[in-house]
């Protein structure tokens, strides 16, 4: 199994016709664009669009993930 992104459905609008629903950022030609946060959803509609940095903020592990859990920084 590949960690490859999952592509658009071609069928489905393009993102940067939506405004970002983290935080409402509008998108207009030389700004940061906007993206499709899963493609799980059964229509376009339903799907999170979010600017590219509501999609790193979303993608920062947190604190309290398990992920990190046991994690100690390393001394310089």
């Amino acid at each position: 199994m590949t960690d490859a992104p999952a592509a658009r459905p071609d069928d489905w609008p393009d993102p940067n016709d939506r405004t970002c629903d983290d935080c409402g950022h509008v998108w207009f030609a030389g700004e940061r664009r906007h993206e499709y946060a899963t493609f799980e959803a059964a229509r376009p509609e339903e799907a999170d669009v979010v600017c590219v940095l509501c999609r790193r903020q979303r993608e920062r592990p947190r604190a309290d993930d398990e992920r990190w859990s046991g994690w100690e920084p390393q001394s310089p």
